[in-house]
């Protein structure tokens, strides 16, 4: 019998989780340090996270001014060889949130990194929950909401290259109106975008999916959207979104990782970060079942030998 664990896998506040699985060791960051910069942890294992090594990659600036407060939602990627690491921030007014990138200079994604840069300097209006679609012919693309999801073409991990489209505005009910958070998932050349819908203070906070069913991912009529929630709060789990997606250390698993809450009382505190497997169906579609309460056991990632 393998091993358990429960959730969730941080003691503390830990929302919009982010995490990447790369020559053996798990890389995460969250919003951690939202007016005081960029975290990223590192562990052996996804559910040793919060015990692992941990470093602040990027201090903002204490004397305020553009990109300095309000720093949300930051993700860690390693495309054509180098380390990136994507953030939304403001001066302190949320109306200012813009998307500013950071570079590696070494192949340690815990070490220095290039002062920040704006992902898209033309783009002069609030965006937030910056992220990268990889397809698997290798073109990027920049996903961001404004409360619909949008999608940009890149000309480099650090550039936009081209102006946005809207994929998606928020039309179904469960949406409650706001559309936040797109992450792609690629599988076997599918690629599908995992939104969150509604707001993240709230208690109904759910999934959604976006599956490319054409060529172009720039055609907003070549994704089609799945009318249901994909993950939604079940039992004692509230606020179950802004997720991010890993595999097991033998590579035989998919893992969620997402935020959530055990109570009902609105507000941003009390989002810890949580992990469970999924699968999929016959369709190729993901299939994320429900949330697991905490205190519920579950089996750790397979080929992990310890919690």
């Amino acid at each position: 019998m393998r091993p358990l664990f429960t959730n969730p896998l941080t003691a503390g506040n830990a929302p919009d989780p982010w995490m990447i699985y790369r020559d053996g060791w798990y890389y995460f960051t969250a919003t951690l340090a939202p007016e005081g910069g960029v975290w990223v942890w590192k562990s052996r294992t996804i559910t040793g996270i919060d015990r692992g090594q941990k470093t602040k990659v990027w201090t903002a600036p204490k004397e305020g001014g553009p990109g300095s407060r309000q720093i949300w939602a930051p993700e860690l990627f390693h495309l054509r060889g180098r380390w990136y690491l994507y953030y939304t921030a403001s001066d302190g007014e949320d109306r200012n949130h813009r998307h500013y990138v950071l570079e590696a200079e070494t192949a340690d994604p815990l070490g220095r990194y290039k002062p920040p840069a704006l992902v898209d300097p033309a783009f002069d209006r609030y965006a937030i929950d910056g992220s990268v679609l990889e397809m698997p012919d290798g073109r990027l693309f920049f996903l961001y909401t404004t409360g619909s999801l949008c999608i940009a073409p890149m000309r480099d991990p650090r550039t936009v290259s081209g102006p946005g489209v809207v994929l998606a505005k928020p039309a179904l009910d469960w949406e409650r109106g706001w559309l936040e958070a797109p992450q792609a998932l690629v599988r076997d050349g599918r690629v599908f975008i995992v939104y969150s819908a509604g707001h993240s203070a709230k208690v109904d906070y759910r999934l959604g999916t976006l599956r490319l069913t054409g060529q172009d991912p720039l055609d907003p009529a070549a994704w089609r959207r799945d009318p249901n929630p994909a993950f939604e709060p079940y039992g004692t789990v509230y606020t179950t979104g802004h997720c991010s997606f890993t595999r097991s250390p033998d590579g035989q698993e998919d893992w969620l990782i997402y935020h959530a809450k055990d109570t009902t009382r609105e507000g941003f505190g009390g989002r810890t970060t949580r992990a469970q497997p999924f699968t999929w169906d016959a369709d190729g579609a993901p299939r994320f079942g429900r949330p697991v309460p905490p205190g519920v056991l579950l089996a750790l990632p397979s080929g992990q030998k310890e919690p």
